[in-house]
């Protein structure tokens, strides 16, 4: 886990003083593993919790991941205690939703899950694709999972996985196959027919003709980034790696812009 911003820890912090008591925010530093960096006597709540992150921030900068992990557990226990019990309720202004705002603008997805009630919050990174040999699930895959959509993530697994081990042409070949899944079920959900495998292109006309994706709205860039991806595809010799990591960056900031727009989760 990378290390959370100020701003980001400044908005739990806040949040955590007005919703958890004195006792309880012990309770809580020590559920994520910060009572070692906590001041043996506050003054007030305040102090705890300023003092505190203060501390385990200081000694996360330059390589302490037990700080790092520990301010990342603090955060989600915090947006734990916060999240809506519906969730459809997350509205602006309320303090999950300002901690999600505080958040995306570290990279990272605040994200509750519901089994009928909430089951879980978790901090899941939004600049995919994983890091080689992490084994960490990212935004993009949990989306996956939430709709229901097995070929689009296992292509985009199989993509991430030849990137890291450079079949840079295989990597080209699976991502576009990722673009091609989602690009059909968002034209699915406006009302396309799809008849065959490599529908996409058709797919990709009906949402621009049909005006639900505007050449000014992002049709213009979703179609030249799929024309992109059927140029030095899975052919030995034509890809590189900087060519192969381009299009999967590419790809899942358009498969997310795409997901957000037309597939919204709960």
């Amino acid at each position: 886990m990378r290390l959370l911003s100020s701003p980001a820890l400044g908005c739990a912090a806040e949040i955590a003083k007005d919703v958890f008591s004195k006792s309880d925010l012990r309770l809580l530093l020590m559920k994520a593993g910060l009572d070692a960096y906590a001041p043996r006597n506050p003054y007030n709540k305040q102090d705890l919790i300023t003092d505190t992150i203060y501390e385990a921030k200081r000694k996360a900068e330059p390589s302490d991941s037990a700080a790092r992990q520990g301010l990342a557990e603090f955060v989600r226990l915090v947006a734990e205690r916060v999240a809506p019990v519906d969730p459809h309720d997350i509205a602006a202004a309320t303090p999950f939703w300002q901690l999600r705002e505080a958040l995306r603008a570290d990279g990272i997805d605040l994200r509750a899950n519901y089994t009928g009630e909430l089951a879980s919050v978790r901090l899941l990174p939004l600049d995919e694709p994983k890091t080689p040999l992490s084994d960490q699930i990212t935004a993009l895959e949990a989306d996956f999972d939430q709709l229901g959509m097995t070929v689009a993530k296992n292509s985009y697994q199989q993509a991430v996985d030849n990137l890291v081990e450079q079949r840079f042409e295989a990597a080209n070949g699976q991502i576009r196959s990722t673009f091609e899944a989602v690009i059909v079920q968002v034209a699915a959900s406006r009302g396309f027919t799809s008849r065959k495998q490599g529908d996409g292109g058709l797919a990709l006309a009906y949402l621009i003709d049909q005006d639900h994706l505007p050449e000014r709205e992002g049709g213009a860039f979703i179609r030249g980034l799929w024309w992109i991806t059927h140029t030095n595809g899975p052919h030995p010799g034509t890809s590189d790696a900087g060519e192969a990591y381009f299009r999967i960056q590419a790809i899942t900031s358009a498969v997310r812009y795409l997901i957000d727009r037309f597939l919204p989760r709960q």
